[in-house]
């Protein structure tokens, strides 16, 4: 996914994200603003060669404190909200100044994230105004928490950067006179706006908020953190919603490996229902138990409903990440298993996607064609035997809607 793919590579150039915005000081050395970086998918036409060592049947990530929750208690009295922060999974919090250039080109972009996941998606604003080097960033704070006031906070919010170029160059009364004008634009109570705007008790808030950015040595804005960890790579659109949909993920994996519960001789059907129809395989438990085994689990538990086809090619379909970036998993992993006779010689294989090593999970291709290249390097556990057709009609646009399992003739679980 190309998306995701800038996203991780932004990460190795950690840090770029802040030197493009506003500093009042020097940035922070790079590697001290680095997350861990992942490890990059396999280039999917030459699979890894499997390691000689013996394979590790399962790994589970262990449960702990959910992200989300430490982020909540990050919060503080003074954040403005957008989002209900006790059933949110993801928390934006933004440090941010008015007139800072980068923080306007990055404002629009986090309110349509928060926008395209606002069951999910909490989007906190914490002022810091650089006043050492932005003449008018207190007083253009000051404006929007004279607002808040109103109960208006994000529409001069968005009212201040969208017209950022418009009051940048003023000078004297006129950015004054300006702010009056944008309350009354906003339906304000000018008198009161007015007032409130030169109270001592919104200028020592702002001062408040500019100090604590000094004590906290934040080097520059916007500063974003991800369910408060600093997040340093590309600020478009694309990326942030994928890092927020895999944020997202987390909060449905599992933390436990799937129990064995098919017999290795039994008949396993599959009935893949997608938005182009059904398409029916049979499973291979005696050859890949593992893969089985979590195949059915991962259905058992809805993780495949409404799953999006986002990885579409002449050889393949790939699915089983919710998150629609190609980087979710189930939460835990298992080892390969293959078998001399099972090789990618044929249209409508299920292969688990691996990216090396001990790492198949919950996502899966099913092939449009031969893929040799494969043979020996993936686990292939189950065969279209009904709906090729329909896997060969599949787009970037379909979802596969669920999966329905027959065990020697019965419905299960």
């Amino acid at each position: 996914m190309k998306t995701a793919l800038r996203w991780l590579a932004g990460l190795f150039f950690a840090g770029a994200a802040l030197l493009t915005g506003c500093s009042s000081r020097p940035s922070l050395p790079t590697a001290a603003l680095a997350p861990p970086s992942p490890t990059l998918p396999p280039t999917l036409t030459a699979p890894p060669t499997p390691a000689a060592t013996p394979t590790i049947p399962c790994q589970a990530s262990p449960p702990g404190v959910p992200a989300a929750r430490e982020a909540q208690d990050y919060l503080t009295p003074y954040d403005h909200l957008l989002g209900d922060p006790q059933h949110a999974a993801v928390f934006l919090v933004v440090y941010s100044d008015f007139q800072c250039t980068a923080c306007a080109r990055l404002a629009p972009i986090l309110r349509q994230v928060q926008r395209a996941h606002s069951q999910d998606v909490v989007l906190a604003f914490r002022h810091y105004p650089l006043i050492n080097i932005h003449d008018k960033a207190a007083l253009a704070a000051q404006a929007a928490e004279a607002a808040a006031r109103q109960g208006k906070f994000w529409e001069m919010h968005d009212l201040l950067f969208a017209e950022q170029s418009r009051w940048m160059g003023m000078k004297g009364n006129a950015f004054l006179a300006y702010l009056q004008d944008a309350a009354r634009r906003l339906g304000l109570n000018v008198t009161q706006f007015t007032a409130d705007l030169q109270s001592e008790a919104i200028h020592g808030l702002i001062q408040r908020a500019w100090q604590n950015g000094i004590t906290h040595n934040l080097p520059a804005v916007p500063m974003l953190y991800i369910n408060a960890q600093l997040y340093t790579g590309p600020m478009d659109f694309a990326d942030l919603d994928a890092v927020v949909r895999l944020n997202i993920l987390t909060q449905h994996q599992f933390h436990a490996c799937p129990p064995r519960q098919i017999p290795p001789d039994a008949t396993v059907e599959a009935d893949l229902l997608t938005t182009r129809g059904v398409v029916r395989a049979r499973l291979f438990p005696q050859e890949a138990p593992k893969a089985v085994n979590s195949f059915a689990f991962l259905a058992a538990h809805g993780w495949y409903d409404n799953n999006p086809f986002f990885d579409v090619r002449p050889e393949f379909v790939r699915t089983g990440d919710p998150s629609g970036t190609g980087y979710g998993n189930a939460g835990y992993t298992f080892g390969l298993e293959t078998a001399p006779d099972l090789r990618c010689d044929r249209p409508g294989r299920l292969v688990l996607y691996s990216a090396g090593g001990d790492t198949n999970s919950s996502q899966f291709l099913i092939t449009r064609q031969p893929l040799p290249a494969y043979d020996g390097r993936v686990t292939i556990f189950g065969q279209v035997v009904a709906g090729l057709d329909v896997v060969q009609r599949l787009t970037a646009d379909d979802h596969l809607l669920s999966v329905r399992l027959r065990v020697n003739g019965q419905p299960w679980p």
